[in-house]
């Protein structure tokens, strides 16, 4: 199982929010600066755009940018609602997009990304208690979250990431259950957000199928090392 760290941006920084809400906002620091230390020691990233999905327009381009420009693979999504928002980000060299809110309100948009970008677009997949989220978690929808992924990877999506809101920044495990119950039905590249603090979560999610797993605020507030998430990358690939 492939381990991705995360960086989530608003203005200009790196912070980390629990359960999506902004007045819980905490900052890590300057993303060129933490990027220049990871260069080399991960090959991956989990790169969004909070400001971007607030806003409904990507915000930090630059800093997808620059992830690239130091060899990273680059997973990046947050506020790409439009054609040109979405080959703005594509420009960067971004390797797989994540689409969120448009993603659902909007198959049409969905259905031209896939044909356009193929399997560089991927879609976030953000839920609360089963129901998915949109406009950068502000607003709860009825939609079902393990319906809308069947019908994702029915119109060609092969990578989810899905992210239980509920466990998001709280260090408190993952949704496994979720996970397991979306792995029986969905056969696509499946990558679980929230909560992935310790090793025994990694353990957990790869014992589920999970292919993917991002792990934020357990890194940022030091509860893992990056030398920890190397070796469990290693230990459970």
């Amino acid at each position: 199982m492939k381990l991705l760290p995360a960086i989530d941006l608003i203005g200009g920084k790196i912070v980390r929010l629990t359960e999506g809400d902004f007045s819980t906002e905490e900052q890590y620091g300057d993303p060129y600066e933490t990027l220049k230390q990871w260069e080399g020691r991960v090959p991956m990233l989990h790169l969004i755009d909070l400001e971007g999905a607030k806003a409904g327009e990507p915000k930090h381009l630059d800093v997808v940018r620059y992830a690239k420009s130091l060899g990273f693979f680059v997973q990046t999504g947050g506020g790409i609602r439009s054609e040109e928002s979405l080959e703005a980000v594509m420009s960067t060299g971004a390797d797989r997009v994540l689409l969120g809110t448009k993603a659902f309100t909007d198959l049409d948009f969905l259905d031209r990304a896939i044909a356009r970008y193929g399997n560089r677009i991927a879609v976030a997949l953000d839920a609360y208690d089963g129901k998915i989220a949109i406009n950068g978690w502000q607003e709860a929808t009825k939609l079902d979250d393990i319906s809308v992924a069947q019908d994702l990877v029915s119109r060609g999506i092969d990578t989810i990431l899905y992210t239980d809101i509920g466990s998001d920044g709280k260090l408190s495990g993952p949704n496994v259950n979720r996970m397991k119950a979306l792995r029986q039905l969905v056969d696509v590249t499946l990558i679980a957000s929230g909560g992935v603090t310790t090793e025994e979560d990694v353990r957990a999610l790869r014992a589920a199928g999970i292919d993917e797993a991002v792990v934020g605020k357990a890194l940022l507030s030091g509860k893992v090392s990056l030398d920890e998430l190397i070796e469990w990358g290693e230990r459970y690939a």
